[in-house]
């Protein structure tokens, strides 16, 4: 009875683990430059972040472009946020928003990452 028990139970925690490493909704793209999607009507951005760097740290796009952000983190564990947009990554994943208001936008690490944090720093561009 112990075996099945220790069967079952190891069986469960195997699927958990799987499930977990399976489960990866930071989307797709992996260039750190901007494109368009097929249809045109979003532009798809990956940001990559590691140690004390956004890449790209210039992201550019037109006002009224919906935009899909995508953050995807290649050393450490780091955010992104763009205060002005009410965006605020705090791991890989993505957003869509809208670029309705032009001008030149800060955006920043928003997870405490060590030393250079404050470095880590990037500027949105609406024109």
């Amino acid at each position: 009875m112990k075996k099945i028990f220790s069967l079952i139970a190891v069986a469960a925690l195997s699927a958990t683990v799987l499930a977990a490493c399976g489960n990866n909704d930071s989307g797709s793209g992996s260039a750190s430059d901007s494109s368009s999607s097929a249809s045109g009507d979003v532009k798809e951005i990956t940001v990559n972040a590691k140690s004390f760097e956004f890449s790209p740290n210039e992201i550019k796009v037109k006002k009224g472009e919906k935009v899909k952000l995508t953050l995807k983190n290649t050393d450490g564990a780091h955010g992104l946020e763009i205060p002005d947009y009410n965006v605020n990554l705090q791991k890989d994943g993505s957003v869509e928003f809208t670029a309705d208001k032009a001008g030149t936008f800060d955006f920043d690490c928003s997870v405490m990452c060590g030393a250079g944090h404050s470095d880590m720093k990037g500027k949105l561009i609406v024109e």
